[in-house]
């Protein structure tokens, strides 16, 4: 399949006008220059289209039912999303009042039918390879932001939070010997509540650097240097010591099931333990009654699944799968939570790295299981 010069991915067009052999001529015309085409026959179709396809540049009739062309125009202008993309108005409207409205709208061009094929081609493919170029410009502006956000996170914000929260460290443990102060016990809870709030926020400032690094390739890298094959057994025993001292401080006790020890999961084993240690910590977090964590492992011909069940306030699975974007927490104006819901966020994107998958359900007598799925390291299809 031959590649349009200059672009590396293949581009995709929408073609919007009412007359079908117009439609035919222009779509057949990019198919042979290898664009993906999509068709509409007024604006109104095209916005559906635009609703749930991806597009590099729209080709546009004026005239058309329903929707002309000027109102699909503002209509893709005013749209955040939709607004980027280089759109040509493609018309028979060719007077010179005609032509100047259409350039004066703000269009990226204007072509007048009957047109001539090699000019309408060339006009696009300009159109695509500008607007590519514009987005790595972008991203590339985006990945020197990103850089110097992780600089100043690392920097700026760790050095005066090591301050803040060995200082109130100190100041609590001087406290304990001036108990008999009046004033000692509104101290405490003020030094308390401080101490409190620098580990808040060093937990979030770390977690968001960690996504970072994430999105970098970072844990990517770690994963390919370093997976390798592990017993389920192993796993298990690793994650129940990252949590030993939450589990025992909030007074939790852990129903264990293992039905497949030594099967063996090829991963990098950090990553996995700390998504099973984000996916505890939640439901540790808002569990309040009943506080015991179901955790099984079990295997079927492809993959171990190992779940974390609780009894706790229960979810949506499906807000649990929209929470998953970074920042994003269930019923965050209901409910308050600490951190930056990015807890999810960096299991899921751990667990993709490694080849595996979250599932979430909810219980019947409340609470939640959230399932993580592993491929077997024997299992053909990896």
């Amino acid at each position: 399949m031959e590649v349009v010069s200059g672009i590396e991915e293949r581009a995709s067009v929408l073609v919007v006008d009412d007359n079908p052999l117009i439609r035919s001529v222009v779509q057949s015309l990019f198919q042979l220059e290898n664009y993906q085409v999509s068709i509409a026959n007024n604006g109104q179709d095209a916005l559906g289209i635009l609703a749930t396809q991806q597009v590099d540049v729209i080709v546009c009739d004026v005239m058309m039912p329903r929707m002309d062309g000027y109102e699909f125009f503002d209509s893709v202008r005013a749209n955040d999303q939709l607004s980027h993309i280089p759109f040509l108005f493609l018309t028979a409207l060719d007077t010179d009042d005609e032509v100047k409205k259409g350039n004066l709208s703000g269009c990226d061009g204007y072509l007048t039918k009957p047109f001539d094929p090699e000019t309408l081609i060339s006009t696009v493919h300009g159109k695509v390879l500008r607007s590519r170029n514009i987005k790595r410009s972008v991203d590339q502006n985006h990945e020197k932001f990103r850089k110097r956000v992780l600089h100043t996170l690392s920097h700026e914000f760790r050095t005066p939070l090591v301050a803040i929260n060995t200082g109130s460290e100190m100041l609590l443990d001087d406290i304990q010997n001036s108990t008999k102060d009046p004033e000692a016990a509104k101290t405490k809870k003020l030094i308390e509540a401080i101490y409190r709030g620098g580990q808040r926020l060093e937990r979030l400032v770390n977690d968001f650097m960690l996504l970072q690094q994430i999105e970098a390739g970072v844990a990517k890298g770690m994963f390919e240097k370093r997976s390798r094959d592990c017993c389920v057994g192993s796993i298990l025993n690793c994650f129940l010591s990252s949590i030993d001292s939450e589990l025992s401080e909030n007074e939790f006790i852990v129903n264990k099931t293992l039905l497949c020890p030594d099967k063996k999961i090829k991963i990098y084993e950090p990553q996995v333990v700390e998504i099973l240690k984000r996916v505890a910590e939640n439901s540790i977090k808002f569990s309040e009654n009943i506080k015991q964590l179901d955790i099984a492992a079990y295997c079927n011909n492809e993959e171990v699944i190992i779940s974390i069940g609780d009894y706790g306030i229960g979810f949506d699975p499906v807000k649990i799968k929209n929470s998953i974007n970074a920042f994003s927490q269930i019923d965050r104006d209901k409910l308050e939570q600490q951190g930056g819901g990015l807890g999810l966020a960096i299991a899921s994107k751990y667990a993709e790295i490694n080849g595996a998958y979250l599932s979430f359900e909810r219980r019947e007598k409340g609470g939640a299981v959230v399932s993580l799925h592993l491929p077997l390291t024997h299992c053909p299809s990896h």
